[in-house]
């Protein structure tokens, strides 16, 4: 009887000191941050083509397009610096020692991403006014570059 009763004690005693007693747990934390950006969809310069310009010939007008996404709820802003030619805020093309001034607008300018599956277009329109064609000096290749930035 003495076994018997020598046995049960050590099964509940086994029982009572089961794995769970030895268990230790602790929280598993898993963090990240989504950091915001914008790209072009590619690399390519925009190129507006302003052909050959005639005096009396009026307001000229051309399109180029590009496009571009932003991250998911990112608000971003589109600029626009004033060229290699400028003079303070007055865009101009340079052909040697001669200069054409001209515009160049965008749209849009303020927008909030969507995520690189929804690609957005920007607008740009460059514009040389009729006074300044017919004020111009005669000559080819008239040219300038700006640089257009998405800002987050």
């Amino acid at each position: 009887m003495k076994n018997f009763f020598l046995a049960s004690a050590i099964s509940l005693s086994l029982i009572a000191i089961s794995p769970s007693t030895f268990a230790a747990s602790t929280n598993v934390k898993v963090k990240a941050n989504v950091k915001g950006s914008c790209s072009f969809a590619d690399g390519n310069d925009v190129i507006i083509d302003m052909g050959t310009l005639s005096a009396n010939s009026g307001d000229q007008s051309k399109n180029g397009v590009t496009q571009f996404w932003c991250s998911n709820g990112v608000n971003y802003t589109i600029t626009l610096n004033n060229g290699l030619h400028a003079t303070g805020t007055q865009k101009k093309m340079q052909s040697s020692q001669y200069y054409l001034p001209y515009t160049l607008t965008l749209t849009p300018t303020t927008g909030v991403g969507t995520g690189p599956g929804t690609l957005k277009d920007i607008l740009l329109t460059a514009t040389v006014l009729g006074t300044d064609i017919n004020n111009a000096t005669v000559a080819n290749g008239y040219t300038d570059t700006v640089i257009l930035t998405i800002n987050l």
